[in-house]
Parts: structure tokens; C-alpha cells; sequence
């Protein structure tokens, strides 16, 4: 306490106690221990010494540290303007803060917790502040203040420790004799460990890789052991089979241990084979040839019945199922060119103007033209090139299928093909373009009939020729 001098009023003192700051920073993670720091809050220029009580359990590990009675003699010199100390406390047991009745320092408590324990507190709420990048609990109490922070051991939830994200799985068909396969997983680890995954007995690994770097192949019967570590990663596996293209392809099956989500799977078909159906998850390729197929053959029927059809029924038939090659406009082209001889076969010339007539011819001409083209084009593209079956869906093409699944459980999608050697579809389209050629020659002879039928071109006449001609040309009496 202050000494008043005589006769000195209270304001003119200049003698104050030495006012103090106490933060005691904890820590409870594998080890707690706490940091207390003592900082000077009035001016400097004298000595101060002062014990400050220490939590229950605390064990001063600073060396040079006077502890007496359960409290640390803090020192500061005339020019010094902090202390502080190091102690550990008891792991797992409870923490109880209780601010002194004092006037000569306030206490700040600090407190960071590692994930590995639940903590609750009771008494005085913390508060966050916002200077700090992490969001640490400080409580500033007043004197007799207390809180109580109760600790536990979090409980261990049944679950996996591995989250796939994606899986990309790819089949190349290589040959008649092997297919190389390729899949990458995207996963998150919350610990590490082997991740097995089960592959065909016949299959053989050639390469592992996690985020670039190489790893040696370690299999287990038929499980494919791969380490992972805790964190994301990418894991690239390839791995190869001898086996025999067959009509029926399956994928070869692949097992996870866990769920995946964001699945692709994707076989790419070597040009030589002819994919005649595709089945897999539903969001995937659908072969449309034998849909538009049908339909042309239902349209071939109906343009045979027809009063005036130029051909039966048969030669539709088979006319409709070569032109499924090509674009329905350039099919139409040939159809409407088959009518317009037949029409133009059974058209009376004398009655249709001049300018009218030679307009047909010159468009029968342009039409004829068109569909022989059409038609080279087709046998051409039948008996080299490959076959169109209008296989669209999730990205896929004649030579790459590709199917998505959101979930699976652990077993990967196994998508089907079914096909042949492209030489069936040429040997078929051989047929095709022999019976066309045969068939052309007749609609070439019967439609040079029809374009010839009363001349080829009108010239510009006379008027009494022309009214000649109409005269015997239309019906009445002869007198």
C-alpha cells in the first residue's frame, strides 16, 4: 500500500503500484502445456516482483523459475518489460480458471484445442478475436470470475475412410488377340493403408502410378494392393489381358473396396469390327440404325402400294435399306427422281406449254444426275469405307463408346458390345451394289422412255403448226 506524504494532497502522488497483465496461453493437443506470460501495463522505471498462482496440476518445466507454494515469483526488472514461463498439465483431466481477487494484475485465458478432444466449457463465455487469423476462445474475466472446460475423446464413427470421386475405366480392343486397360481414380483419404481392388485373374498389371510417381506392382491372388496416404490423390493403373475378340465383348470386371461415384466407363472398337448393339448404364451410347432400319422398310412398303409406283415392293425394300447410308435428304433425292420418270412417262407433251415441258426436262436431267451420284457415293462408301450405324449418346461415336453411372457400390459397370468383322458388311453391300447395278440398268432404259415420251425438247413453232397440232390432238366429230 502507498505511503501519503505530509501534507501532499492524494492527486499529487507519484508513486502507483506496478499494474499487470497475466496470458495464460493453453494448450491440449498430444501434450498440453500451458505458456503464461506476465507483461507490464504501467510504465517502467522500477523493479517488480510478484507471485502468480498456478493452475492445478501445472508443472513448471522453464528452467531459472523460483515456483514456492503453488506460484511462480515473476520477476521484471527496472527495463524489462515481461516474464513468462512453461508448464505442462495433466492430459485428459479437467481445467478449472478462477481469476483472482486482486488488484495488482488482470488475467486473460487463451485456450487451442487439437482435434483429437471434445471440449465444453461452463461459466463465462469466450469470446472470438477478430485480429487473429484463427478463431482461438479468449476470456477476459473479471476477479472471482471461473470457468470450467470438461475434455473428452471424440467417438469413433462407424464409416470408410476413403471417398472415391471419380473412376475413369477405359478398354482399348487391340487386335483380335488383346485389350489394353487403363483406369484412374480420384480419391480422399482421411488415413492411410492399402486400397485392394479385385481384377481378373488373367489380367496383368503393367503399371502404378499415385500423382506421377511410380509404384512396384504388389497383387495378392486376384487384389491389386495400392497404397494410398492420407489427403487427394490420383492413382493411374494399366494393366493388359490376351483374350480373343469375340461377337459378344464384355468388360472385364473390376471391384472396388468402397463405393464410387462419377464413374465412366469407355471402350474404344478398332475400326475392322462392325458394332451391331452396345448395352450398358443407362446414360451411354444407343445404336440407331435399327430404328431408322425399320422405319425405311415401312416407308419402302407404302411406296409400293402406291397406284403409280415405279418399282414393287421388293425393290424398294432393298433400295431403302442401301440409302439408310446417306442423309434422308439426299434418300429423298433418289425417290422423288423415280417418281418424276414415272410421271413424266405418262404425261401427255402435246398439252403442256413449251417453256413448261423443256423446265421438266431440264430438271428430270439435274435429278438424274444427283441420284446417280448419290448413289456412287453410296456403293463406294459401302464397299470402303465403314458402316454408318448412328451411334450417338454421352460423347459416343462409331469407335468410342462411353457410359456414365452416378453410384455404384463397389463393382464397377460391365458394358456389352456385340459385333463383327467390318468384310460382313462389305461383302453384304458387294451384294447390294450387283443387284443395283442390274436394277439401275433397267430404271436407266425405262426412265429414257419416259424422258424421250413425245420428244425430248419443244422449239418454238408457228402459230398455225401449233394450231394444227391441237386440233388433231383433241377429241370431237370429224366433218
Amino acid at each position: 500500500q502507498q505511503q501519503i506524504v505530509d501534507g501532499a494532497a492524494a492527486y499529487d502522488r507519484r508513486d502507483f503500484n506496478a499494474i499487470l497483465a497475466v496470458d495464460r496461453h493453453i494448450e491440449c493437443g498430444l501434450v498440453w502445456q500451458v505458456r503464461t506470460e506476465v507483461t507490464r501495463l504501467s510504465k517502467s522505471g522500477r523493479a517488480v516482483s510478484i507471485r502468480i498462482p498456478l493452475l492445478a496440476g501445472e508443472n513448471v518445466l522453464t528452467s531459472n523459475v523460483i515456483v514456492e507454494n503453488g506460484s511462480v515469483e515473476a520477476r521484471l526488472g527496472a527495463g524489462v518489460d515481461s516474464f513468462s514461463w512453461t508448464s505442462e498439465l495433466p492430459t485428459g483431466r479437467d481445467i478449472q480458471l478462477t481469476a483472482p481477487e486482486t488488484d495488482q494484475w488482470v488475467e486473460r485465458w487463451h485456450l487451442v484445442t487439437s482435434p483429437v478432444w471434445n471440449m465444453s466449457q461452463t461459466g463465462l463465455a469466450p469470446i472470438f478475436e477478430s485480429q487473429q487469423e484463427n478463431l482461438v476462445p479468449v476470456w477476459h474475466p473479471w476477479p472471482s470470475e471461473t470457468v470450467t472446460l470438461t475434455f473428452s475423446i471424440p467417438t469413433a464413427v462407424v464409416g470408410d475412410t476413403i471417398t472415391v470421386k471419380s473412376v475413369n475405366h477405359e478398354t482399348v480392343l487391340v487386335g483380335s488377340r488383346q485389350r489394353n486397360m487403363t483406369m484412374k481414380i480420384e480419391l480422399e483419404c482421411s488415413v492411410g493403408g492399402d486400397f485392394p481392388l479385385e481384377l481378373d485373374a488373367s489380367a496383368e498389371v503393367t503399371s502404378i502410378s499415385i500423382d506421377g510417381q511410380a509404384f512396384p506392382v504388389r497383387r495378392v491372388g486376384t487384389a491389386l494392393i495400392v497404397p494410398v496416404r492420407p489427403g487427394h490423390q490420383m492413382i493411374d493403373i494399366a494393366w493388359l489381358s490376351n483374350e480373343e475378340l469375340e461377337t459378344v465383348v464384355k468388360t472385364q470386371p473390376v471391384k472396388l473396396p468402397v463405393a464410387a461415384a462419377n464413374i465412366t466407363s469407355v471402350v474404344q472398337v478398332p475400326e475392322s469390327r462392325w458394332v451391331l448393339w452396345a448395352q450398358g448404364p443407362t446414360q451411354g451410347p444407343a445404336v440407331r440404325f435399327w430404328i431408322i432400319l425399320v422405319f425405311a422398310i415401312l416407308a419402302a412398303l407404302m411406296l409400293g402400294s402406291l397406284k403409280h409406283s415405279p418399282l414393287g415392293r421388293f425393290e424398294w425394300v432393298l433400295l431403302t435399306i442401301g440409302l439408310t447410308q446417306v442423309h434422308i435428304a439426299a434418300a429423298m433425292i433418289v425417290v422423288a427422281w423415280l417418281f418424276m420418270l414415272g410421271l413424266r412417262g405418262r404425261s401427255g407433251p402435246a398439252l403442256i406449254p413449251r417453256y413448261r415441258f423443256n423446265l421438266w426436262q431440264v430438271l428430270l436431267v439435274v435429278m438424274t444426275i444427283a441420284s446417280l451420284g448419290i448413289l456412287i457415293v453410296v456403293v463406294g462408301s459401302g464397299l470402303l469405307g465403314n458402316p454408318q450405324m448412328f451411334i450417338i449418346g454421352n460423347g459416343s461415336t462409331q469407335t468410342f463408346l462411353q457410359w456414365f453411372q452416378p453410384h455404384v457400390t463397389g463393382q464397377l459397370p460391365e458394358p456389352t458390345i456385340v459385333s463383327i468383322s467390318v468384310w460382313y458388311y462389305r461383302l453384304l453391300m458387294l451384294f447390294w451394289a450387283l443387284w443395283l447395278a442390274f436394277a439401275l440398268l433397267r430404271w436407266l432404259k425405262a426412265g429414257w422412255k419416259s424422258f424421250s415420251h413425245g420428244g425430248v425438247w419443244k422449239q418454238k413453232q408457228p402459230i398455225e403448226i401449233v394450231n394444227a397440232t391441237l386440233a388433231t390432238d383433241m377429241p370431237g366429230d370429224a366433218t
